[in-house]
């Protein structure tokens, strides 16, 4: 990631289950833990349960697919509209592209708790673990 130390100010979102490690398929997670972020400093954090992703909404994740490959993840971008990165430790090509198109970057880690992941974060040294993106293509 090309964040150098000290000048990131805005929120991220971390994917998880537990509030403590990062986990991974986004639409399925518990929660997000959103700090916002001054430089070096976390100036807040909040819990988000996960309720506006078609998984943990009770829906079918290819019904919302669409016919002819369109796919929105309109609840997800509403629901982290406010955060410029989301850290999880995997998830869909199609979510990353969708998110990015609202100003909002994926980054991918093999870093399972969430506390060293965001102090990675801060530090600019999260890797950005693309092989992590799955594609579907067994689906």
């Amino acid at each position: 990631m090309n964040n150098p130390t000290n000048t990131f100010k805005g929120k991220i979102a971390i994917a998880t289950n537990d509030q403590h490690r990062v986990t991974g398929h986004i639409g399925r997670c518990r929660t997000f833990m959103v700090y916002e972020i001054d430089g070096e400093k976390i100036v807040n954090k909040e819990l988000r349960e996960n309720s506006f992703t078609n998984h943990r909404r009770g829906g079918e994740h290819h019904q919302h697919h669409g016919e002819g490959g369109e796919h929105r993840h309109t609840h997800l971008i509403e629901g982290l509209k406010d955060c410029k990165y989301l850290i999880s430790s995997g998830g869909g090509w199609r979510v990353v592209e969708d998110l990015k198109q609202h100003n909002i970057s994926t980054l991918f880690t093999d870093i399972e708790m969430i506390d060293d992941a965001v102090n990675q974060f801060i530090k600019g040294e999260l890797k950005n673990e693309t092989d992590l993106v799955c594609d579907h293509s067994d689906h």
